[in-house]
């Protein structure tokens, strides 16, 4: 447990950056869904952005992979792929909370 603890604490600043990634990830997704809401697919294009950065990110330095100079870019790969996905996530279930066939069943008065 003493060895996770010191992981942790080392690593502090990359844990922050992923979790201000997937918090900006996850309010850009809610932006854009609340300024378009006739357009369905706009809000999955904020994680499909970031999942895109990170898989860019990740093809750069595919020949050199294991390289301690191509850290940086792997950082930027889990740092977007982690944030992108939980972006698309999160867009999937403003989908279904906010879809036609849930209001339907909660208040069957409203047809």
């Amino acid at each position: 447990m003493n060895k996770i603890m010191e992981l942790v604490g080392e690593n502090s600043l990359y844990l922050l950056l992923t979790l201000g990634a997937i918090l900006i990830g996850v309010v850009l997704t809610f932006i854009v869904n609340f300024a378009a809401r006739d357009l369905k697919f706009i809000k999955y294009l904020p994680g499909l952005a970031l999942v895109f950065i990170g898989t860019i990110s990740l093809f750069i330095v595919i020949n050199k992979l294991f390289d301690p100079s191509s850290l940086d870019n792997l950082i930027i790969f889990v740092v977007g792929v982690s944030s992108g996905l939980v972006s698309l996530i999160f867009a999937l279930i403003i989908g279904i909370a906010t879809s036609d066939k849930n209001r339907y069943k909660r208040n069957p008065r409203k047809r």
